[in-house]
């Protein structure tokens, strides 16, 4: 199984590194290792993340407040989302 990155996703995942980094040193590089273990845990089980509609799921971060909203298709999860938990519910899903 491979992974892809909606292009709104990606620009949420780099602003969110550089938010954090800017915080403290290192903290982005921090973010960025829990979301790859995210990802892989959705590669590894794609449907362990919790159903959020017909086909897409999350997976919450342990240490941040974000989750990754992601689907699987044809073998390819998509992620759809790096949302922070407070942003609007429901704003990615004309991503899909």
């Amino acid at each position: 199984m491979t992974y892809q990155y909606h292009p709104e996703a990606a620009k949420e995942l780099t602003s969110s590194i550089q938010y954090y980094e800017s915080k403290s040193i290192g903290l982005g590089a921090k973010f960025l290792d829990e979301v790859e273990e995210a990802i892989a845990q959705a590669l590894t089980h794609s449907k362990s993340g919790k159903l959020l509609t017909e086909h897409n799921r999350r997976i919450l971060l342990q240490r941040f407040p974000f989750e990754l909203i992601y689907d699987v298709k044809e073998e390819i999860v998509t992620l759809i989302a790096v949302k922070h938990i407070r942003q609007r519910p429901g704003y990615w899903e004309s991503r899909t």
